[in-house]
Order: C-alpha cells, then structure tokens, then sequence
C-alpha cells in the first residue's frame, strides 16, 4: 500500500522539497547564461565583426533609438527618427531609415514605388542578404548588389508598402 512522505524514510532520503528544486534550477539556469553570454563579444569589443565603420554606426542607430523606444522617450515608429541617426548614416544623406529583420535600411532615393540606397547587415541578425550582380531574386521586394564596407549592400526595392 502506498505511504505517504512523512511514513516512508525512503522519500525522504531521495526526494528534494520542490522549493529546493526550483532554487536549483533557477541557479544552474542563470551560472548557464553567465557563461554562455560571456562568451560572446559585443559590438563595442575590438575584435568583434562590426567594431569600426558603417556596420558599427548601424548597430548605434538600432540600439539608441531601441533603448529610447524601451525607456519610453520614444514611440515605436516604422522609421527611425534622424535624431538617432550616427554621424557615418548622416553622411549618406538619407531620404529615411529603417530597420529589416534587424539589419539597417539606409534609404537615399525614392521613386514611385521602388526604393534604393544602402542595406547595413548587423551580424546580430539571422538574415544574411544574397548579393550578387548575377542573382536577381528578390527578397521581401530587395534585391542586393555588394557594394563597399563589410556587411553593406546596394539594394533597389520594389512594391515599398506604404508606411505613412
């Protein structure tokens, strides 16, 4: 016949009260993201992939106007306000910027429904664009050139849905 906790000395020995196993659990969960996570390197690290030029003014652009948006100085547009843009974006004297599947959308000329300029890859992003002067498939309306910088794109986009 089945005994319960307090009859059987057997359980007792074994069994951990679940308290115990939620502290376990929460403290090998977090000691499991502190050593994962400090594995990585950041955008500000000298020797990550995007610690100088265009790819790292992009990742400033996303993460100052994401951290206004989050602290609530900001409401979250489909555009990214000129205030937050990085003197390098600045520079490339865009017509509006915006952000696809996480990578930085620099747009320097709009015509009727086609938009192009210049497509920042954050290597944040699980997306990695095709460029290729061959390859003409496009993607969520883009099409990729390489151009100059790494992880930067020409792109030319048609069917721009309207965002106003």
């Amino acid at each position: 016949m089945f005994k319960g906790h307090a009859e059987c000395g057997v359980m007792n020995e074994i069994a951990l009260p679940i308290t115990a196993l939620h502290r376990m659990t929460v403290v090998v969960m977090g000691a499991l993201l502190v050593v994962l996570c400090s594995c990585q390197q950041s955008p500000a690290d000298p020797g990550s992939l995007f610690s100088k030029g265009l790819q790292r003014d992009a990742w400033r652009t996303v993460s100052s106007y994401n951290a206004a948006v989050w602290a609530h100085r900001e409401k979250f547009r489909s555009e990214i306000p000129p205030a937050y843009w990085e003197p390098s974006i600045q520079r490339l004297h865009p017509v509006k910027v915006y952000t696809h599947r996480v990578n930085l959308v620099v747009v320097q000329h709009v015509n009727g429904g086609t938009e192009q300029g210049k497509y920042i890859s954050l290597p944040v992003s699980s997306f990695r664009p095709v460029s290729s002067y061959l390859y003409r498939h496009p993607v969520d309306g883009f099409v990729f050139r390489p151009a100059w910088g790494n992880g930067v794109f020409n792109f030319t986009r048609t069917g721009v849905p309207n965002t106003k």
